[in-house]
């Protein structure tokens, strides 16, 4: 097994929750831990001990070759074998075998989770290994050891306004990409434009359980196979679509006007039959020139400037963001509850960074069935990850969805099942906290605090957005 890194090694540091006034961040951070002796201090003894730990009694399930015995798991009927599956799934010690499906503060967040709660090894597991329960020196070394490697474990960030465009060029790249994002003539049926699912007064999203794209044979709207995820923010997220088929925006920008179902369009030879309508606008063509010259309006040049004006749309200026900056009065004192609770929970595992989620994919039912709380007509037609990667092992790992603003972008989950916020809640408690999941103050809390989560675009807030304010304007240097 590859060695840990520190990097990986450092969230264990974090232990008690606190809310720093005009920090920028609300930390989860060790306030008052005595050293104790086993924490030598000589740091590479520390180290050695500390990589000690991690091989010989987390490795077993969370390392590159899991190990396990073949005959106590045919006596388990195979349960050992699934809930090393599901280790595998939920943390990996090498943190470059988590590139691209998480990124590695999720995977030391997620192990101060189970240090803070001491939840692992479960008792089965020690039961039968013998040796293999970590003791508290243990757990106080992976917890204190790196603290200062990592610095502090952060949960949360504010969101930070867009970057000014640094020349006109690069400004006129975003305004263009504004027009184009807009723009019904991307569609077969010169109808549907990107807006039309991912709407900018409707939290980015068209708030539909599935989008509508061109129409079928019968002569009706197609229906997308999940709900259209929210574009604010996006240019955060480890990778784009539910399933994480493109790197990045600009790939993003560029599938659904190839898609038959969405806007019509089949193989990349049809960008030029978008291309020849775009130059029939004089206007339009002069912008082409003036930001790509001799390029002018092609496939890669249209996603390219639909992806500078989506690196726009992020959200600042929250109540959880004016909370961050040190106004504690922002948030009420039950919304400040839900938020400890969200952190107390593990919820900040993986709905972590300034987006709150969107840097990981993770498995969709971890102690209880996910489909279970759908509606019993639901057909689920995607698999995650694994229809990207078409490893089996990636069978029902979802990118994590952002929560940012998620008070607008019902219906929830890829699903498109669940009209509340409130019940999307109490079923990710039941799935990835507990099949027992959370009290009902508990459950209200955490929603009054994702309510927070609402932010502005332009200065004005994204639930007073009227279509004018999102209307693209003319350029002006």
């Amino acid at each position: 097994m590859k060695k840990i890194t520190p990097y990986l090694l450092g969230g264990a540091s974090a232990v008690a929750i606190i809310a720093v006034a005009g920090a920028g961040s609300y930390m989860l951070y060790n306030t008052a831990h005595k050293p104790s002796p086993y924490l030598t201090a000589d740091s590479q003894v520390a180290d050695h001990n500390a990589q000690i730990i991690l091989q010989n009694k987390c490795a077993a399930c969370h390392g590159s070759k899991p190990d396990y015995s073949y005959t106590l798991n045919l006596l388990s009927f195979g349960k050992i074998r699934r809930d090393i599956e599901g280790a595998q799934r939920a943390f990996l010690l090498n943190a470059d075998e988590s590139k691209g499906i998480r990124s590695g503060h999720v995977d030391y967040l997620k192990m101060d989770k189970v240090l803070r709660t001491r939840r692992m090894p479960p008792a089965a597991y020690t039961a039968v290994h013998l040796g293999s329960r970590l003791t508290p020196e243990d757990v106080e070394l992976l917890r204190c050891r790196y603290k200062e490697d990592a610095a502090i474990a952060r949960a949360f960030s504010p969101i930070l306004p867009a970057t000014e465009a640094e020349n006109d060029i690069e400004s006129l790249r975003r305004h263009l990409g504004h027009r184009l994002y807009v723009d019904t003539r991307l569609s077969t049926t010169n109808e549907i434009s990107c807006a039309s699912c991912h709407d900018l007064t409707l939290g980015g999203t068209d708030n539909k359980p599935k989008s509508e794209g061109v129409p079928g044979a019968d002569g009706k709207p197609q229906l997308g196979g999940v709900n259209a995820p929210t574009v604010y923010n996006a240019a955060g997220n480890i990778r784009q679509f539910w399933d994480g088929r493109a790197a990045d925006l600009k790939e993003q920008a560029g599938g659904p006007p190839l898609n038959p179902v969405e806007m019509g369009y089949a193989t990349p030879a049809d960008w030029e039959k978008i291309a020849e309508k775009l130059r029939k606008d004089p206007e339009l063509e002069a912008y082409f020139a003036l930001v790509y010259g001799e390029q002018g309006i092609t496939g890669d040049t249209i996603t390219d400037a639909i992806a500078a004006y989506e690196k726009t749309l992020v959200t600042p200026d929250s109540d959880f963001d004016r909370y961050l900056r040190g106004d504690a009065a922002a948030l009420s004192p039950e919304q400040q509850q839900g938020m400890e609770d969200f952190v107390r929970f593990g919820c900040a595992s993986c709905h972590a960074g300034p987006a709150l989620g969107g840097i990981s994919f993770e498995y969709i039912s971890t102690h209880a069935p996910f489909h279970s709380f759908m509606p019993k007509d639901y057909a689920e037609g995607a698999h995650g990850l694994a229809d990207f990667t078409k490893k089996v092992e990636h069978t029902d790992m979802f990118r994590v969805p952002t929560l940012r603003n998620v008070a607008l972008t019902a219906p929830y989950f890829h699903t498109g099942a669940i009209n509340s916020l409130e019940e999307a809640v109490s079923i990710m408690f039941k799935t990835q906290v507990s099949s027992d999941g959370a009290s009902e103050n508990t459950i209200r809390n955490v929603t009054r605090f994702l309510e927070a989560q609402t932010g502005t675009l332009n200065g004005k807030p994204l639930d007073k957005l009227t279509p004018q304010d999102v209307k693209p304007g003319s350029w002006s240097r």
